[in-house]
């Protein structure tokens, strides 16, 4: 493999902690083969939305369909309004918000070799053809999940709502030179003609044949490292206070046709990676604003610049290289994604050379900047409040500042925004949480909601938050340390589903294992998320489990009472439906808690006596008379104490000192007695 396309390729298994070292090296090659085909169709398919698989490997997973009886195909993905989505339920959610759609099939085949082998080709063309028929050939389970999406989405129920036919995508890789043999084009041109001339009429029609220079070339653009050059009419710079942490800022004017150069790529194809700091997706030609967009395009050109509030584009790094021509590096358009949509739709019609576009442009490599530009230029317009959710102060000044501060042994990152930590190379996907994995499993875990956490995260905030008082999730006096705890419940069981150390078969329920193991601590949970010692106790136990020495124990006992539940289940009501089925959560937390708990008396937090340790912070007063503060960690408030808690000599708590205690039951929070030095 060529040294750079093999770099991306390693990275890739790193940042993913894939493992294709064994004792064979047979098995090692088989292994690698088949880490290569997840790594094309994880650069293949997130092209558009290069954090679609952060945090998500299960969404990797399942894309990924190669093996026996995989017709000739590694690698689908059925994209629904450019989202990929691996049941019906997503595809009836993504319909029942949008009155218009469109859907794309993408079909994978790739081989870590650098020749390209005819029959292999004809191979993965008839597997294809196959899909889209009867199945005449054997298929496995993922292929035929994807086919059973696909009957959905052409059911009449879907159909109707179709703005165009489907498209369909096919991509050949190997790590070579591309083909250029006549044999091979015309095998490629057939199946061209087969699929555009077969029953279902797709829109569009496109046979890809990708080799390794090409596949290093979306490496980079997956990393969005790329820059434009354009030319431009007029430019002025825009003053900003020195304080603020921005390179350069500045507003131009440019012909539409120049600002093409940013939106298209070199395939012609919109590069939909520009968009991913912008708030909302294109909301299609079809709505009132994008309708009044293009009807000026079309009619009036000429008050293009007049009538359109221009675009807003972030950038790294911006360099006017003569007086009417710039150089912008790795730019993200954080305001006018419907603008620039719509310039791109209409970019072959006659009148596009006519129209000229404002544009403002800030160099800023911190994110908050970003964020504060998001949000500013956004929030004058209609958008949904759960696209700022992670703008919100709990999110900034809470959440994030905990996760980085947690001293654990693994360490996890809440990723508010998309690709925040893609330039640390020390920092591997597995280890990242997102907003839809915290929302999900916070509600699995915390609210007792299995059967409804696996909703899609808009649909979730939209049912637990609300107004201030009734948000049930990230309340402004909730404490960090549940939604820690929910990550890092996330990650072992992603990590043991990775390892194939749970089967496959749990990962459907795997939100249910999550409560589950919630209850496993042996101890009724507090029943409000506000900060308190009861809480910490409840999530001390819980990172306790959370051990790679306790955790392997702890998950056969989580199985063990997950297995007796359905089995229980199954006596008098089906088995099938039993994940979003409320009743059967309810079932669950009886079995968990007469497992685990039995007949134990709720804990209340008085009651949550325990030894704790810390470091003296600081000692303050003289004789006798003296009072003091214990630093317990991030996550907790420090701990007050005075002489009446401590029988030693007050000479010895120096700060840094480590201690021990307990909490006192009183009416006053934080305060230790019975303290005693460590030796």
């Amino acid at each position: 493999m060529e040294p750079i396309l093999k770099g991306h390729f390693n990275n890739f298994k790193k940042v993913f902690e894939i493992v294709t070292s064994s004792t064979s090296s047979e098995e090692d090659k088989k292994k690698d083969a088949k880490a290569f085909e997840k790594f094309v169709n994880y650069v293949l398919l997130s092209l558009d939305y290069p954090d679609i698989f952060t945090a998500d490997a299960e969404l990797l997973d399942f894309v990924c369909i190669g093996g026996g009886y995989d017709t000739g195909i590694d690698g689908i993905g059925i994209k629904v309004n450019d989202k990929l989505v691996r049941n019906s339920d997503e595809v009836s959610q993504i319909t029942q918000v949008n009155n218009k759609i469109n859907i794309e099939f993408v079909f994978i085949q790739s081989k870590m070799q650098t020749k390209f082998d005819t029959s292999e080709f004809t191979t993965f063309g008839t597997g294809v053809k196959n899909f889209f028929s009867d199945g005449y050939l054997t298929e496995n389970s993922k292929i035929k999940d994807f086919r059973d999406i696909k009957d959905f989405i052409y059911s009449e129920k879907i159909i109707s709502k179709l703005e165009k036919i489907p498209s369909i995508y096919l991509y050949y890789v190997s790590t070579g030179i591309e083909p250029t043999d006549e044999n091979f084009k015309g095998n490629l041109k057939l199946l061209n003609k087969e699929l555009t001339e077969c029953g279902y009429f797709f829109e569009n029609v496109e046979v890809n044949v990708l080799g390794g220079r090409q596949l290093i070339k979306f490496c980079r653009e997956l990393e969005n490292k790329f820059e434009v050059q354009m030319n431009i009419i007029d430019i002025f710079p825009l003053i900003v206070d020195s304080k603020a942490d921005v390179k350069k800022a500045y507003a131009f004017t440019c012909n539409a046709s120049e600002f093409l150069k940013i939106l298209q790529k070199e395939d012609g194809t919109l590069r939909r990676s520009l968009f991913n700091d912008n708030v909302r997706d294109y909301l299609g030609a079809n709505g009132a604003v994008n309708s009044e967009i293009e009807k000026t395009i079309t009619d009036t050109p000429e008050m293009f610049l007049l009538c359109n509030n221009g675009i807003t584009i972030v950038c790294s790094d911006f360099e006017q290289v003569r007086d009417k021509l710039v150089k912008i590096e790795n730019p993200q358009i954080v305001n006018g994604c419907q603008t620039s949509n719509s310039l791109f739709n209409l970019k072959d019609t006659l009148n596009i050379t006519k129209v000229q576009l404002l544009v403002r442009l800030i160099s800023t490599e911190n994110l908050s900047i970003s964020n504060k530009i998001v949000r500013g230029t956004n929030k004058q317009n209609q958008v949904l409040d759960e696209a700022f959710e992670a703008t919100l102060i709990f999110h900034q000044e809470t959440l994030e500042p905990f996760f980085l501060a947690f001293d654990n042994d693994v360490k996890i990152y809440y990723e508010r925004r998309a690709k925040q930590y893609n330039n640390d190379p020390l920092i591997n996907k597995t280890q990242i949480v997102n907003l839809r994995v915290l929302t999900q499993t916070f509600v699995a875990m915390f609210l007792n909601s299995p059967h409804d956490s696996h909703r899609h995260e808009a649909k979730l905030l939209e049912e637990y938050t609300g107004e201030k008082e009734k948000r049930k999730i990230f309340r402004d006096d909730h404490s960090p340390y549940p939604y820690y705890i929910s990550a890092l419940t996330w990650y072992f069981f992603e990590k043991y589903f990775r390892e194939e150390r749970i089967d496959k078969k749990y990962r459907t329920y795997k939100a249910h294992l999550y409560l589950i193991l919630k209850h496993s601590v042996g101890e009724f949970p507090p029943k409000q998320l506000i900060k308190s010692k009861g809480l910490d106790y409840y999530c001390d136990k819980l990172l306790h489990i959370l051990k790679e020495s306790q955790f392997e124990n702890q998950i056969g006992k989580v199985l063990q009472v997950f297995d007796a539940t359905q089995s229980l289940w199954a006596e008098s009501r089906s088995a099938y439906g039993i994940k979003d089925n409320k009743e059967f959560t309810d079932l669950l937390i009886k079995q968990s808690r007469e497992y685990f708990i039995q007949n134990q008396v709720p804990t209340t937090e008085k009651d949550a006596e325990t030894i704790y340790s810390g470091t003296i912070l600081t000692i303050k007063g003289e004789n006798e008379r003296w009072y003091g503060f214990i630093k317990r960690g991030y996550q907790y408030e420090n701990v007050y104490f005075n002489n009446l808690a401590y029988n030693g000599d007050v000479a010895k708590l120096v700060p840094y000192t480590k201690v021990k205690f307990e909490m006192a039951n009183n009416d006053k929070p934080n305060f230790a007695t019975n303290v005693k030095l460590i030796d």
